[in-house]
C-alpha cells in the first residue's frame, strides 16, 4: 500500500544522535509513512544504528558520500508518498508533527511547502531560544526574498510540486544553503506556510555546517536573493542597487546615498505588487510582509545616517540609540 508520507532522513557520521532522531519519527501519532534513511557513506556506527531497527516502514539507501542535496534528490526519486517530510539526523520531531502537517496540507491543497516552529536545544540541553518564522503565505512570500523563512528539518512538501519546481540544487556553489534555493522556486508558483506550533526540536551543534560555513552561506543566500528579485522587477534595476537593498534588509553593512532609499522602496513596492497579482487571496498578509520590510528598510537607513554623524560626536551614538530603544520598550 502506498504511504501518505515519505520521511527523508539523510545521515553522514551521525551516530551521536541518530537513534533518537529515528525514534522520534517511529513514535509519530500519524503512522502512514515510510522512512527513507540515506546512509551517505558514513564511516562511524551510523549504518549499524539504522539497521538495528525492526520496522517495515524503514528503507535504508546506502551510497558513497555524495553530500546532502544529492542524497535528498536520490531519496525523493525513490519516495512513494504524496507528501515529503524532512528530518535531520540530529533533530527530534515531536509526536504530533506529521499529523498536524498532514491535516493542514489536506485542508489547503494550494499549499506546497509547510514548515513549523521549533525550539532550540544545545547538544543535549534545552535552551530558552526558539525559531519562530512568519506563518502566513503572503507574509512569507515577501520576506522570503531576503530571509530563509523555514526550518529545513521541519518542512513537509507536496511531491507533485517538485515536478514543476525541480529538486534540490546539486551545484557546489549552492550548497549550503540548498534549501533556500528550493523554497524560492516553490514560492513562485505555490502557497507556502508555517504552522504556529512547536513541532520540532532543532539541535544546535558547535561543528555544524551552518556555523562552520556561515559567511559562505550568507554570501550564497544574497546571490539567490538577487536572482529572485531580478525576476520580479520591471523595468530592471541596477544590480548594485539590488545588492545594497539586500544588505540593508539583512542588517549587513552597506553604503548608499539618502536618495537611493526611494529606489529601494520602489523595489519593495514592485515585489509586493508582483505577489499581489499572483496571490490575490493573500492580500492582507502580503501587505503585512511589505509593511514589515519597509520598516526594516527605514531602520537600516536611520542607522546609516546616524553612523555618518557619529565621528563628529564625543560619544558613541549607536550604543546610545540602542539604550534609548530598550528604555522605550520597557
Amino acid at each position: 500500500m502506498t504511504p501518505k508520507i515519505s520521511v527523508l532522513l539523510p545521515a553522514f557520521n551521525a551516530q551521536a544522535y541518530l537513534r533518537e532522531s529515528i525514534e522520534s519519527i517511529l513514535a509519530q501519532t500519524f503512522e502512514d509513512f515510510e522512512l527513507l534513511i540515506i546512509n551517505d557513506g558514513s564511516t562511524d556506527q551510523s549504518l549499524e544504528i539504522m539497521s538495528s531497527f525492526d520496522d517495515p516502514r524503514i528503507r535504508i539507501i546506502n551510497q558513497a558520500n555524495a553530500g546532502l542535496p544529492v542524497s535528498l534528490n536520490r531519496a525523493i526519486k525513490q519516495a512513494q508518498g504524496t507528501y515529503l517530510a524532512r528530518q535531520d539526523a540530529d533533530d527530534i520531531s515531536l509526536p504530533n508533527r506529521l499529523a498536524e502537517q498532514v491535516k493542514y496540507l489536506d485542508a489547503n491543497p494550494n499549499c506546497a511547502l509547510l514548515g513549523s516552529w521549533a525550539d532550540i536545544i544545545l547538544e543535549n540541553s534545552p535552551t530558552d531560544r526558539y525559531l519562530r518564522h512568519p506563518h502566513l503565505n503572503g507574509d512569507i512570500q515577501i520576506k522570503l526574498f531576503f530571509f530563509n523563512c523555514f526550518v529545513h528539518s521541519s518542512v513537509m512538501m507536496r511531491k507533485s510540486a517538485l515536478d514543476q519546481c525541480g529538486l534540490y540544487p546539486e551545484e557546489k556553489e549552492k550548497f549550503p544553503p540548498e534549501d533556500y534555493d528550493l523554497w524560492l522556486r516553490i514560492a513562485k508558483d505555490f502557497e507556502v506556510a508555517n504552522l504556529t506550533q512547536t513541532l520540532l526540536l532543532y539541535r544546535e551543534l558547535p561543528n555544524s555546517i551552518s556555523r562552520a560555513k556561515l559567511e559562505i552561506m550568507q554570501e550564497r543566500a544574497r546571490l539567490m536573493s538577487l536572482n529572485a528579485i531580478k525576476e520580479v522587477l520591471n523595468p530592471p534595476f541596477d544590480e548594485d542597487n539590488i545588492r545594497t537593498l539586500i544588505r540593508a534588509m539583512t542588517n549587513e553593512p552597506f553604503t548608499a546615498s539618502q536618495a537611493i532609499q526611494a529606489t529601494h522602496l520602489s523595489m519593495l513596492e514592485q515585489i509586493r505588487d508582483s505577489k499581489l497579482a499572483h496571490f490575490p487571496q493573500s492580500t492582507q498578509s502580503i501587505q503585512k510582509g511589505f509593511d514589515d520590510c519597509q520598516a526594516l528598510l527605514t531602520r537600516a537607513y536611520q542607522k546609516l545616517f546616524a553612523q555618518r554623524f557619529a565621528k563628529f560626536l564625543p560619544f558613541g551614538i549607536i550604543p546610545l540609540l540602542k539604550k534609548i530603544k530598550n528604555i522605550c520598550l520597557r
